[in-house]
């Protein structure tokens, strides 16, 4: 139960990670070269958060390999599709349209069938 508790823990991670580096990515000015963007990545604090939780969750990740097949973490980590759409909408008010929640229905399924078989 831990380790599925983990595997959760760092596909979730993985989300807010990406998250995180969003919202910060929108404070660097991409045209000040590459002083100025590496300056903008280390001065700013949701960014270097965001690349934490990225860290751990690839630690995390690195255990689940180990404590799991590679083909049943590989595919449980297909949640985190439906996690990103989910932040897509309710942080970046993004509007997502029938023909992708229906690739996310059909990657659920997928993933089931998978698990299942």
């Amino acid at each position: 139960m831990i380790n599925h508790l983990i595997l959760f823990g760092s596909v979730t991670m993985t989300v807010i990670g990406g998250t995180l580096l969003k919202i910060g990515g929108r404070a660097i000015n991409f045209d000040s070269g590459l002083i100025g963007i590496l300056t903008g990545y280390l001065s700013s604090g949701v960014l270097l958060l965001g690349f934490a939780f990225y860290a751990l969750a690839a630690i995390l990740w690195v255990y689940c390999l180990n404590a799991f097949d590679f083909s049943y973490v590989s595919f449980v980590s297909s949640a985190q599709y439906i996690l990103l759409v989910l932040v897509s909408i309710f942080v970046f008010n993004e509007q997502i349209s029938l023909m992708k929640w229906a690739g996310c229905f059909f990657i659920m399924v997928g993933v089931v069938f998978w698990l299942k078989g």
